[in-house]
């Protein structure tokens, strides 16, 4: 299906395994349900309400004057302390001048962020932003850190997209952090309409797609989940960051009939790029981690297990097959097991330790029966 939806994508002309790396490279991985947004970059810089939490104090300053290096002489920088965010019995004073050993080259009035930890009778200032009016409101007004994260990414999610890029940045990285279950929480807060222009937007940042497709399929309704699919179904032979979140919040959205239409479009045609259906594989991972009462873990297993097909992916299904103690394919493993497609030395490693694995899951003596694939296998 060929759709005239906009889709940011990535030029595919890579081979699967390093299509693979690029990938895993702006995603988070699944098995540890205690990390954050299952479908957000991970290794973001600390969000501003962070390190307003860990500082002792908290300055918005002004820049009084500059002056650039010289010789053997470093630059400096004058500012005034403005306004106290956040301090201690041994913060400045506002009007106080603070010297760093750094030239800026920004205008005079120039205002910015201080975090500092206090040290003996002095601060030692460890973090310095560039921050105008809108930035220094959005961090005033922000909720404290101890309050409900529904709550908390309910103001957020107002500062998602924001004119302002720092603000913008900060309140991705704020959902970024967060983990699925507080994100699922603050879903009633959740501007459907504008999540839909985000990701039918070209100019939307390929890192916040992902989570913009989980965030529909925490919110949306029938109607968007007939959008999602148009998405979803987009023929195409390049990289399409954000997918996985896309078909992940579809999956949960829809259950199973939509984990029958990602089977059709992704997951059962040999022919499917691999990019596609690496980004299926990820969901599958997602739903067994967070959305089993949508979809019951054998339907999970059942698409999961047909992947073993695709031998650019068959490592990776096979480990988390084994992971999920899933012991069903013993005998097709054994049949593959150093035939053409299948003869790497990661399959074949992955194979046997699926093997070991099974034979070791086995119930003690007074358990009662052994299971099923004990007797057989």
């Amino acid at each position: 299906m060929r759709s005239t939806l906009p889709a940011t994508r990535v030029r595919q002309r890579l081979a699967p395994r390093f299509a693979l790396t690029l990938l895993a490279a702006v995603a988070v991985p699944l098995p540890n349900a205690v990390l954050g947004c299952p479908f957000c970059p991970t290794a973001l810089a600390p969000t501003l309400g962070e390190q307003l939490s860990l500082a002792d104090v908290a300055a918005v300053v002004a820049l009084k004057s500059s002056t650039p290096a010289a010789g053997e002489r470093a630059g400096q920088s004058v500012f005034e302390i403005i306004r106290l965010i956040k301090s201690d019995d041994k913060s400045p004073r506002p009007g106080q001048l603070v010297t760093i050993d750094i030239a800026r080259e920004t205008p005079a009035g120039s205002t910015e962020l201080w975090f500092g930890s206090t040290r003996g009778k002095s601060v030692d200032w460890t973090m310095r932003v560039p921050a105008g009016e809108p930035v220094i409101r959005y961090l005033v007004d922000a909720p404290a850190r101890e309050t409900p994260m529904a709550d908390r990414l309910a103001f957020y999610v107002r500062h998602l997209e924001h004119a302002e890029d720092s603000i913008a940045d900060d309140a991705f990285r704020e959902f970024a952090a967060a983990k699925f279950e507080d994100v699922k929480s603050a879903a009633n807060s959740f501007p459907r309409d504008k999540v839909r222009e985000w990701l039918s937007n070209e100019k939307t940042l390929l890192s916040r797609r992902g989570l913009y497709g989980l965030m529909l399929g925490l919110c949306g309704s029938a109607e968007d989940a007939g959008f999602l699919e148009q998405i979803i179904a987009i023929e195409t032979d390049e990289i399409r960051f954000g997918i996985d979140g896309i078909l992940g919040g579809y999956l949960y959205m829809t259950g199973e009939p939509g984990m029958r239409f990602v089977d059709e479009h992704k997951i059962n045609d040999p022919k499917t790029p691999f990019a596609e259906t690496y980004a299926a594989m990820q969901a599958l991972r997602f739903l067994w981690t967070y959305g089993s009462e949508r979809v019951p873990k054998p339907r999970i297993l059942e698409s999961m297990r047909r992947l073993i097909d695709r031998p650019a992916l068959c490592d990776i299904v096979i480990n988390d097959l084994g992971r999920w103690k899933d012991w069903t394919l013993q005998d097709r493993l054994m049949e593959l097991y150093g035939t053409k497609d299948y003869d790497l030395p990661s399959i074949k490693r992955a194979i046997i330790r699926y093997m070991i694995a099974s034979t070791k899951d086995v119930a003690s003596e007074d358990a009662g029966d052994p299971p099923a694939h004990v007797v057989t296998g």
